[in-house]
């Protein structure tokens, strides 16, 4: 019960974080392009993905693939509301970093598995 509790609270710490424009508060500075802001895409949902895992357990390879997919459409279903959103820009490269996130965890995941047999 508690790791769901962590899990959907990471995904509303990223939900507020892509839908909030928080460029009025001082001292967050973060950069764009290929810099912070990218790593901070890849490592939350790759962090994301390990959460899932952790909340939900190891229900099946077709469940955890349908279950990351989500997770990526729900990354660019954000990036697409930042059009609408003042002093926020859609940004193709954080959906790369998010889909990036999501495949490195994947890829850490399965590689685990095959180890433990």
């Amino acid at each position: 019960m508690f790791s769901k509790f962590i899990f959907f609270s990471w995904l509303f710490a990223i939900t507020f974080i892509s839908l909030v424009d928080y460029s009025s508060i001082s001292g967050l500075g973060l950069s764009k392009g290929f810099g912070t802001g990218f790593w901070l895409h890849l490592v939350g949902y790759f962090i994301a993905g390990l959460l899932f895992i952790l909340a939900f357990g190891k229900k099946g390879q077709a469940y955890l693939l349908i279950a990351l997919t989500v997770l990526f459409l729900l990354g660019v279903l954000f990036e697409i509301a930042q059009l609408r959103i003042p002093r926020r820009t859609f940004s193709p490269v954080d959906i790369a970093a998010n889909g990036l996130g999501l495949i490195a965890f994947y890829v850490c995941y399965s590689l685990s598995r095959i180890n433990r047999k």
